[in-house]
C-alpha cells in the first residue's frame, strides 16, 4: 500500500483518500464543529468509497467515543482496526495513538499523542479540537488554555479553518477567566460565522461569568431563530438561556425551556440529562414543584445509560433523576458501576462515586453527612469536568444541606466562596470584596435563594 499525495485545506497529508474526498472530509470536519446534522452518514458513505481513509476512520472512532458511552466503544475499535490496516503518515499514526489510548482508557497517553501531534503540526484542527474537548471532560483548564495558547501563534485568518480554532480557543480562555480575550475571540468567531453555536457557548459562559444576564438572554434569544436546525448541542444553548432566566427568577420559563427544548422527551446524551437534572434540581431546591413526570422522562434514559456513562460528571444528573423517581435499586446499579470503574484505577470514577453518594444522603434527609462529605470533596470537584457554571450545582447541594442544620456560618462562607470563582481581575476582585458584607449579613433562606441565583450582582 502506498501513502496517497492527497492534503487536507491546511496543507496536512492524507492517506487513502483522493482530492475530491479530501475536499468532502473538510465540509464534514466543518460541520461537525459546527453542530450540523447528518455528519456522519456522509462520513459512513465516504468510508464505504475509501476504506483505507486513515483518518477517516479516526475522526468515526472519535465522534463515536465522544457520545459518552460504553455501547459505541465496540464501533470505535472496529473503526481503529480498519485505520491501523492501512498505510498512514506518522501523523496519521499518532491519531490512531490517540484513539487507541482513548479506547483503553489511558487518557494521560491519549493527551501525549495528540500534543505531540500539535507540537509537529500545530494546525492540525481534528487534533486540536478532540484535544481541548477532551481536558474539558477530564477537568484540565489550566492545560487546555495552554494548549489552545501555544496553538494560537500559528492560526491567522488566511488559513482555513480559522474560525473554528478561535472558538474553541475563545472557551479555553474563558475557563480560566481571561473573559476580554475569550469574548473578542468568540465574536471574531462568529463575525465569521453567525451561528457557531460553540462561539456562542464561549461568549455565553462570558456574559454569565460577569454577570451580564440582560446581554445574555439577548443574544440566546436572537440564537433561538436557528437553535433547533443543528444537532443535540443546541440543548445546551437552550439550557444557558434556561440558566440566564434562573438568575432573573422567571421558574414558569425555564420549565416551558424544559418541556420545549430542553428536555422535551427522554434522551441518553449525556448534556441533555445534566441540562435537564441540573435545571429541575436547581427549581426544587428554590421551593419549584417540578412535578415527577419531568423527572421521570430523565429517568427513564439513566436506567439505559447510568451503567455505560463514561463522562464522569454525568453520574450524579443520573442518580438524582433516578431518586427522584424511586429507583433505589438503579442507583446502587449506577454506584456500583462507578466504584468498580475506581478499583479499576478511574480516579473520575471514584471521585464520582463518593459525591453521588453524598448526593444520596442529601436526598435521604441527612444532610449532616452529605455536606461533611462534601466540603472534604470540594476541592478535587473540577476533576470531573464541566464548567464553572455547571459545577455550581455542587455549591447548590451543599448549602442546602447547611440551611437544612441551619448552619449560617457555612452557608455564608459557602456563598462567598462561590464568588470567587468569578474573581479573575482587579475590577472583579473590587465586586466581590463589595458584595462579601451583603452575603455575611444574609438572615433568611428567601436571601439565600437570591445568592444562589446571584440576584446581587443585578
Amino acid at each position: 500500500m502506498k501513502l496517497a499525495h492527497t492534503s487536507d485545506a491546511r496543507g496536512l497529508p492524507l492517506s487513502g483518500i483522493d482530492a475530491k474526498g479530501a475536499e468532502q472530509f473538510e465540509a464534514m470536519i466543518t460541520d461537525s464543529y459546527y453542530y450540523r446534522i447528518g455528519v456522519q452518514d456522509r462520513l459512513d458513505a465516504l468510508l464505504l468509497e475509501h476504506p483505507e481513509f486513515v483518518l477517516g476512520h479516526v475522526f468515526r472512532g472519535y465522534s463515536l467515543m465522544t457520545d459518552g458511552l460504553t455501547s459505541s466503544h465496540p464501533k470505535a475499535a472496529a473503526h481503529l482496526q480498519l485505520a491501523q490496516k492501512a498505510a498512514a503518515t506518522p501523523r496519521e499514526r499518532l491519531h490512531q495513538e490517540a484513539l487507541r489510548a482513548w479506547l483503553a482508557p489511558a487518557p494521560r497517553e491519549r493527551g501525549l499523542a495528540f500534543e505531540q501531534i500539535l507540537a509537529n503540526w500545530p494546525l492540525d484542527l481534528l487534533a486540536f479540537r478532540q484535544h481541548t474537548g477532551t481536558l474539558f471532560w477530564m477537568g484540565n483548564k489550566r492545560h487546555q488554555a495552554q494548549i489552545a495558547s501555544c496553538a494560537a501563534s500559528h492560526w491567522d485568518a488566511t488559513i482555513p479553518g480559522h474560525a473554528l480554532f478561535l472558538s474553541a480557543y475563545a472557551f479555553a480562555m474563558e475557563e480560566v477567566g481571561q473573559y476580554p480575550e475569550a469574548e473578542r475571540a468568540a465574536r471574531a468567531a462568529l463575525a465569521h460565522h453567525a451561528e457557531d453555536l460553540w462561539a456562542l457557548h464561549a461568549l455565553a459562559h462570558v456574559l454569565e461569568m460577569q454577570d451580564r444576564r440582560r446581554e445574555g438572554v439577548e443574544l440566546l434569544q436572537q440564537a433561538a431563530t436557528f437553535l433547533n436546525n443543528y444537532n443535540l448541542f443546541r440543548g445546551h444553548l437552550w439550557w444557558h438561556l434556561a440558566m440566564f432566566k434562573y438568575a432573573q427568577g422567571a421558574y414558569d420559563e425555564i420549565l416551558q425551556l424544559v418541556d420545549r427544548e430542553i428536555y422535551p422527551k427522554s434522551s441518553g446524551f449525556y448534556l441533555d440529562i445534566q441540562n435537564a437534572a441540573s435545571l429541575l434540581l436547581r427549581l426544587e431546591l428554590q421551593g419549584v414543584a417540578v412535578g415527577t413526570e419531568r423527572w421521570e422522562r430523565i429517568a427513564q434514559a439513566s436506567l439505559q445509560t447510568a451503567t455505560q456513562n463514561t463522562i464522569w460528571f454525568t453520574t450524579v444528573h443520573h442518580v438524582l433523576a433516578l431518586l427522584r423517581t424511586g429507583r433505589r435499586a438503579a442507583v446502587e446499579e449506577a454506584l456500583a458501576y462507578a466504584r468498580a470503574q475506581g478499583t479499576a484505577g478511574s480516579d473520575q470514577a471514584r471521585l464520582a462515586e463518593q459525591i453521588s453518594r453524598a448526593v444520596v444522603a442529601h436526598e435521604q434527609g441527612e444532610p449532616r453527612h452529605a455536606l461533611d462529605v462534601l466540603l472534604a470533596l470540594r476541592q478535587d470537584f473540577p476533576l470531573l469536568g464541566a464548567s464553572h457554571v455547571q459545577q455550581d450545582l455542587y455549591s447548590h447541594i451543599m448549602v442546602d444541606s447547611a440551611l437544612q442544620l441551619d448552619d449560617w456560618p457555612r452557608i455564608r462562607q459557602l456563598l462567598k466562596e462561590r464568588r470567587t470563582v468569578r474573581i479573575w481581575s482587579p475590577a472583579s476582585l473590587d465586586a466581590f470584596n463589595a458584595l462579601a458584607p451583603g452575603i455575611d449579613a444574609l438572615r433568611t433562606k428567601a436571601q439565600v435563594g437570591a445568592e444562589l441565583r446571584l440576584e446581587q450582582a443585578a
